[in-house]
């Protein structure tokens, strides 16, 4: 009776709360690569979906100069998904997750200083960040390719 009183509860509760909302990203999996104007190559790369997380790394270049680094993580927390990101090395800011589809999620950290936004979308075969603030100001926006 208690076992069916729990499924009753679970099929009456709200979409996401059964874990939909909590599914991984699969299709940002891999490497991820773009160059700019002015010869720099950013790559991000990200482990397929294991467990309840994603890992991810990104590194800038220009010629055999790196400057910049940063550590991701996209990790499930309940039903809710988390992007944990530390540029630098610095410590981990925690971005929770605002809205999801088949191709896009938007992370949301209304107190950061700066991004208080992250999107990741997958468009074409191409993989776009975006980091801006909550009102979509101060937007940087890349375009990644597969290598």
């Amino acid at each position: 009776m208690r076992r069916m009183i729990g499924l009753a509860l679970l099929a009456a509760a709200p979409a996401g709360a059964q874990g939909e909302a909590a599914a991984l990203p699969g299709w940002m999996a891999g490497c991820w690569l773009t160059d700019d104007a002015n010869g720099r190559r950013s790559e991000e790369c990200w482990t397929a979906p294991r467990g309840a997380m994603m890992l991810g790394s990104g590194h800038v270049v220009e010629g055999s100069k790196s400057l910049s680094f940063e550590h991701m993580r996209i990790v499930r927390e309940g039903t809710r998904l988390v992007f944990i990101a530390q540029p630098g090395g610095a410590p981990p800011t925690r971005f929770p997750l605002e809205t999801q589809s088949a191709t896009e999620m938007r992370f949301l950290n209304a107190d950061h200083d700066y991004p208080q936004r992250v999107t990741y979308r997958l468009v074409d075969g191409a993989l776009e960040a975006e980091v801006a603030m909550k009102d979509g100001a101060r937007a940087m926006r890349w375009t990644f390719r597969r290598p």
